[in-house]
């Protein structure tokens, strides 16, 4: 069902951005923001530091809606999703 809105939304122009990350077991917080930063058009970022990654992330969804799709997420951890959620906070709202 998800898969199906996400497609839906691919011909709408309410968001600027948009990805699909699939996580599966291991929630690795750098490999996580590497594949979305991917996936919104940001290119290949080069660092393997997981600040300059968030600060390049921040920098790519700035003032921008987007959809973001986290799909076969397992991991409860609230400090992983704390860490993981930062960037976003600049996104704009709708």
């Amino acid at each position: 069902l998800a898969r199906l809105v996400y497609e839906e939304m691919q011909g709408k122009d309410h968001f600027e951005l948009m990805a699909w990350v699939c996580v599966s077991d291991e929630f690795d917080i750098f490999n996580i923001s590497k594949s979305i930063f991917q996936s919104i058009g940001g290119g290949n970022q080069e660092s393997n530091n997981l600040d300059v990654l968030q600060v390049a992330l921040k920098e790519k969804i700035s003032k921008k809606r987007f959809l973001l799709v986290l799909d076969d997420v397992w991991s409860e951890s609230r400090a992983d999703w704390e860490i993981l959620e930062q960037p976003f906070l600049t996104g704009a709202p709708g």
